[in-house]
């Protein structure tokens, strides 16, 4: 997985985009443009991804889970920092590559 200015740019302008658009809702967090270019960058998202989860729990976690379906698989309610934890685990190992 590469990491480039051009594909940091975007993802840092997407990421200020969701923040922005969606620090004060309490659902639908998901259904904004800015969350859907982030999973649009696909793989190239990832390692940005795993920086933001390294600085502490964030629904951001979620884009992975359009990225990688079916690699986390959770029945009932399982806390976001959990979550986070399994995700940063498996992304070590994948980025060690």
């Amino acid at each position: 997985m590469n990491t480039n200015n051009s594909a940091s740019s975007t993802f840092q302008a997407n990421l200020a985009g969701w923040n922005r658009e969606t620090a004060f809702l309490s659902v639908g967090n998901f259904n904004n443009r800015y969350f859907e270019e982030i999973v649009k960058m696909q793989e190239d998202a990832v390692p940005y991804i795993y920086e933001e989860l390294k600085k502490g729990p964030t629904l951001l976690v979620h884009a992975l889970d359009k990225i990688y379906p079916n690699t986390v698989n959770c029945e009932g309610y399982v806390p976001l920092a959990t979550i986070c934890n399994i995700w940063l685990n498996i992304l070590s190992k994948k980025l060690a590559r």
